[in-house]
């Protein structure tokens, strides 16, 4: 699907339901080895989960 995500081809589609839009989805080989790349590539050091520090300030400053 080139890279579109899902949810907006299930929109743009007219689905109802994302396992429909998932039926005629393909990933073609090249995407398949691109995803294990990402998963074999080592993280740097300074990742910690999916967390993102943005360098202080507490809760009541939102």
């Amino acid at each position: 699907m080139r890279g579109a995500p899902a949810r907006a081809i299930q929109e743009l589609a007219g689905h109802r339901d994302l396992s429909t839009t998932q039926r005629y989805m393909h990933l073609s080989p090249a995407a398949l080895d691109a995803a294990v790349r990402l998963l074999d590539a080592p993280r740097s050091p300074s990742t910690r989960g999916d967390i993102l520090e943005t360098g202080g300030g507490t809760f009541a400053d939102a």
